[in-house]
């Protein structure tokens, strides 16, 4: 008789383990899945015309960095004004980022948004908020 601890794991009270997926098999349905299973997402397809490329998204940013500056500055403390719109408007842009799943469209959205808004807000200096509507449609379109 074989002692007990040569005996199958069955037969000492545990559970036959699980097969075991072999790697070739494993990538193989990885890259199936990755590839087939999902959708595409037509709706992110046709709102392609309005993503700027690259280049311009660097401009926009500036563009936008600019009005949130202009927005600080019309705060009743312009000191403290501009590091809270700073960082409201990166939180912002992260959360557009991340509810619409991509980034690149979160960013067009931003870019809009922060537009309408600098034009709201800012009174006097209106143009901005436009500008930054215009210029960021049209960058999308034309790039």
């Amino acid at each position: 008789m074989a002692p007990a601890s040569r005996l199958a794991p069955a037969a000492a009270g545990r559970a036959k383990p699980l097969a075991v997926i072999r790697p070739g098999t494993l990538l193989t349905f990885l890259v199936a899945l990755s590839t087939d299973a999902f959708p595409p997402r037509p709706w992110l397809d046709r709102l392609a015309w309005l993503l700027p490329g690259p280049t311009a998204t660097r401009w926009l940013l500036l563009a936008d960095l600019f009005c949130l500056v202009a927005l600080g500055l019309g705060a009743r403390s312009p000191l403290l004004g501009v590091p809270v719109a700073l960082g409201v408007g990166f939180v912002a842009l992260n959360l557009a980022g991340m509810a619409l799943t991509d980034f690149y469209l979160g960013l067009a959205l931003f870019h809009v948004t922060l537009g309408v808004i600098a034009a709201v807000a800012l009174r006097r200096r209106r143009w901005i908020g436009i500008g930054l509507v215009a210029l960021a449609l049209l960058l999308g379109i034309l790039t």
